[in-house]
């Protein structure tokens, strides 16, 4: 869940080095499963993208979705990645893209997501390694980096426990947006640790700044 009661500020993060080979995948809980993307679960992306507020209502997430993703729908089916619960219902998300820009090309983790009733249970951490090993697969040569934001200051810990650094001042392209045209995402990355300091401990910010590239 986006906590919006902090300055929002973009993030930037950079894994140079890919530890899926080193990662273990958690185990899933008894009942639950891992799929690929098939078109019929853009509606469960647009609910789980709303239901942590990454968007105003279901509609849009559906609609942003449809514009920015589904004209590379055969990347898609190998790069979108749902978590089913024992109903078999979409409840966490992630999608190991990509972006091809004047910054070259940029292995980027998208759209991390847990429904609200799941957080907190590793649903976050599974996606977020299953998205690296598929991107050892698909990227093998390339850094793998994120964009988030001191919203998701949760999400932070999540990504540093798993090999991500805080970039400093390099930008991130993102080609998957509702116009066409491409962003980039701009580096605000002492204004971010900054608002970070209101809500992570001191030692915790001193290890973001210390292992920044």
């Amino acid at each position: 869940m986006l906590d919006k009661s902090v300055e929002y500020k973009n993030i930037i993060m950079r894994c140079d080095d890919n530890p899926s080979e080193s990662l273990i995948l958690p185990e899933l809980p008894m009942y639950f499963t891992c799929k690929f993307f098939t078109p019929i679960d853009i509606k469960h992306w647009g609910r789980i993208l709303a239901s942590v507020l990454e968007f105003d209502s279901e509609d849009l997430a559906t609609s942003y979705f449809k514009a920015a993703y589904m004209p590379y729908l055969e990347e898609l089916q190998k790069r979108c990645i749902f978590v089913l619960n024992p109903d078999g219902i979409p409840i966490a998300t992630a999608i190991a893209w990509f972006a091809e820009s004047e910054l070259g090309r940029q292995a980027s983790l998208h759209w991390v997501a847990v429904c609200p009733e799941y957080q907190g249970k590793g649903f976050g951490k599974f996606v977020t390694v299953k998205a690296l090993k598929i991107f050892s697969s698909l990227e093998p040569n390339l850094p793998i980096w994120l964009h988030t934001q001191t919203w998701s200051h949760v999400a932070v810990r999540l990504y540093r426990s798993l090999g991500f650094n805080v970039v400093r001042t390099e930008r991130l392209a993102n080609n998957n947006t509702t116009n066409g045209k491409l962003r980039i995402y701009e580096n605000d990355f002492p204004e971010a640790l900054h608002v970070l300091k209101t809500k992570m401990n001191t030692d915790f910010i001193e290890e973001l700044f210390n292992t920044s590239v």
